[in-house]
């Protein structure tokens, strides 16, 4: 059984065919007609675990044998923007001591919300590259980074300037120079759930699921030139297992809190 296909509604247009078609080629995945079959049909009869559905709406993944169906939305990241504005401040940027011109490299990229902010902060003059291990939430993100339509227009600027690098973080940083971004940082999916909502159980449910381990650590602390933070739940003992120090950061109330392993 093969993992996807791409597919496009049952009426589609001669513009949806195409655009179709290119994100099979983009995903090296088949390009199966839809036969006015169901999502689960096409599944079965193509003998795929996942659809990725092209209509006239935003691209639509669908994996029927889990009943998931997930689609780009910048979540949080507008109205964190719209506090940041307010002055209330936002746990992440202070963690990362984020500011102007500022370079990021987030390892964890998933669906963006993050990244977008750090975007925000960082600017015209900054620059945020994403990296997403799963190939089709990189690809779906990316889409959506660079075609989501949203205000104000300073957020959908911040979207539409963040590098998106579909790739093992392993990999990235081995191969990225010393000290080439400011801050490296990780939001891997947590080992019990804290946010009950279907777009975090849809993001989980693509996610990659490992921690972070201490080798990628090393390398995230070789690579960034003020800071590695990495996000945990409030409390956590994920700390207490690795051979470094972390700073912790915590929000007010937040159920989620930062390490800060500075660079020096």
């Amino acid at each position: 059984m093969s993992d996807l296909a791409v597919t496009t509604s049952r009426k589609a247009s001669t513009e949806q065919q195409d655009r179709a078609r290119a994100w099979a080629e983009r995903l090296a995945v088949p390009l199966v007609p839809r036969k006015g079959r169901s999502i689960a049909e096409v599944a079965t009869d193509e003998d795929v675990t996942g659809v990725l559905v092209i209509s006239d709406r935003d691209p639509v993944y669908y994996k029927p044998g889990r009943q998931l169906e997930y689609f780009f939305h910048p979540n949080m990241a507008k109205v964190r923007i719209h506090n940041l504005k307010a002055g209330r401040g936002d746990p992440m940027v202070e963690a990362m001591q984020l500011s102007g011109d500022d370079t990021v490299l987030d390892c964890t990229l998933g669906r963006g919300c993050d990244a977008i902010i750090a975007s925000w902060v960082v600017g015209e003059t900054g620059k945020v590259a994403g990296v997403e291990r799963i190939p089709i939430l990189a690809a779906l993100t990316a889409h959506g980074l660079a075609n989501y339509e949203i205000q104000p227009a300073d957020v959908a600027a911040a979207m539409r300037r963040i590098e998106v690098h579909q790739a093992d973080y392993h990999n990235v940083l081995v191969d990225a120079d010393s000290a080439s971004f400011d801050v490296v940082y990780f939001d891997p999916i947590f080992g019990q759930p804290l946010d009950g909502s279907r777009a975090m159980d849809l993001l989980r449910a693509l996610a990659d699921q490992h921690s972070v381990d201490a080798a990628a650590l090393r390398e995230a602390h070789r690579v960034a030139r003020r800071a590695v933070v990495v996000k945990q739940p409030r409390g956590s003992s994920y700390w207490e297992q690795l051979p470094f120090c972390f700073e912790i950061v915590a929000g007010g109330a937040s159920r989620v809190e930062y390490g800060r392993l500075s660079a020096s």
